[in-house]
């Protein structure tokens, strides 16, 4: 049964000078009840624009020229609030689609605007509690949350309403490996109950095995593949399927003695404990850890943002934070100007938004990016400003196999003469990058290594500690 169907659509948009961009061409597929389908493309290539035409976004909220026939149900052009009883949507960021602070108000949302009575959402909120084991997730504060507890929240309120399509945009970005496993296991779970599953990603280890079809949006069109295996060997430049068996090739360790940043005996509430620790100019330092484990807290404490507790940081240079959320960071009138605020180097701006490929984009405003174009722009700001040492979080979050070698390139510049820290959950970047690893668990420095090739096996344990983590 073909469960939804676009028929030859065509959006456009209108850019700040009024002219007519056109973002998708000529857009025609099917998708069956109870298929798994990934939806790949580069960084602004229109993944997000296909779902939100899909969920009715565009053209009633987001403005555009949109022509073609939507069938859902066999229905045709249904209004939005027809399609979100039957399309449960999880955003690439989970924060622009909660309307509470609070997880249970969040869970009973949908149902109170839907007119659900009293007992079937008491009866619903009881279900899923018990399907999911969310017990602990329940009457809780939506900002003290983990990245990987909003992503899993946001499924839920999707869920709820017992949608029979469920549509995720870039899922993994900001879920550890355990999570993204877990999600795995939640997707095959929803597959047997014959809901149709749609996911745009850029990371889809967590998916071998399980996809059905893969639709590559290229050149404002789809390019169809009818298998997974069909997809895994074509020629896209895509990010690695297999994370564990893939033959990366070993990466020259830098070990420098210019001590830049001390940690010393840092604890913070119950989230660290006696974090004792050093970053050296000339290395890149990546620290792990499940969703949750102080990652962000660390960082957040040497960069001032927060006092420890305990402890103190001895840090002898300007530092600069890129955070893991680009839309608290930016705040240019344009993509140009957003550089400016660092950096009055005309050149050097130049220069870096090119390398980043976002020269093309100097006059749109920052908050229209797509999440992956908003990424690199937070890079090009880490190139042109003078701190001399520099923290990543999560900077390949949304970010396709050609802009994580952009930022692997630029990260070798940087590194030449300061210090990076990195936090990431991504495997594939890790194994590209990195100098250092520090492990956090139970809120110490459960491990601390030079990646070289004999340690690789201890990284590779790591991973598998925080996918059991979850079991």
């Amino acid at each position: 049964m073909k469960k939804i169907e676009f028929e030859n659509i065509n959006f456009s948009y209108y850019n700040s000078y009024k002219k007519k961009i056109k973002n998708l061409e000529d857009i025609s597929f099917s998708i069956n009840a109870g298929e798994i389908i990934l939806i790949v493309g580069d960084s602004g290539s229109g993944k997000s624009t296909l779902l939100n035409i899909l969920n009715g976004i565009i053209p009633e909220v987001i403005e555009g020229h949109l022509e073609g026939n939507i069938k859902i149900d066999c229905k045709e052009n249904l209004k939005i609030y027809e399609r979100s009883l039957i399309l449960g949507n999880v955003f690439q960021n989970p924060r622009s689609q909660f309307f509470t602070n609070n997880t249970t108000a969040e869970l009973v949302f949908a149902m109170e605007n839907y007119g659900f009575s009293y007992e079937e959402m008491e009866l619903r909120l009881e279900t899923i509690s018990n399907k999911f084991n969310i017990k602990n997730l329940l009457n809780r504060d939506i900002f003290s949350l983990s990245s990987g507890e909003r992503q899993f929240l946001a499924l839920l309120t999707a869920l709820i309403t017992n949608p029979s399509v469920i549509v995720f945009d870039e899922p993994s970005a900001n879920l550890d490996y355990g999570n993204a496993m877990r999600l795995k296991g939640q997707i095959t779970d929803l597959k047997k109950e014959r809901k149709t599953i749609i996911i745009a990603d850029h990371r889809f280890y967590y998916l071998k095995g399980i996809i059905d079809r893969v639709f590559l949006i290229e050149n404002k069109n789809i390019v169809e593949f009818k298998t997974e295996e069909e997809f895994s060997n074509s020629s896209y430049g895509k990010r690695v399927f297999s994370l564990f068996s893939h033959d990366f090739a070993q990466q020259k360790v830098v070990k420098s003695v210019k001590e830049k940043v001390r940690v010393r005996d840092v604890s913070y509430r119950d989230i660290l404990e006696n974090i004792n620790t050093v970053f050296n100019e000339g290395e890149i330092t990546t620290i792990v850890g499940i969703n949750g484990s102080g990652k962000t807290t660390l960082a957040r404490i040497i960069s001032k943002v927060i006092k420890p507790n305990k402890g103190n940081i001895d840090i002898r240079d300007k530092l600069l934070y890129i955070m893991q959320d680009a839309d608290f960071q930016l705040f240019g009138a344009s993509v140009l100007k957003e550089l400016e605020i660092t950096s009055k180097d005309s050149k050097r701006n130049e220069e870096a938004l090119k390398l980043l490929n976002l020269w093309h984009l100097k006059d749109k405003h920052p908050q229209s990016l797509s999440g992956g174009e908003k990424q690199r722009l937070q890079l090009a700001i880490s190139l042109v400003s003078d701190a001399k040492v520099i923290i990543f979080d999560e900077p390949t979050s949304g970010l396709d196999k050609k802009s994580m070698e952009r930022v692997l390139r630029l990260l070798k510049l940087l590194k030449k003469e300061k210090t990076i820290i990195i936090i990431s959950h991504d495997y594939e970047f890790i194994r590209k990058s990195t100098d250092k690893v520090i492990y956090i668990k139970d809120s110490k420095i459960d491990k601390e290594f030079y990646l070289e090739k004999e340690n690789i096996k201890t990284l590779n344990d790591i991973y598998g500690e925080m996918e059991a983590y979850y079991e």
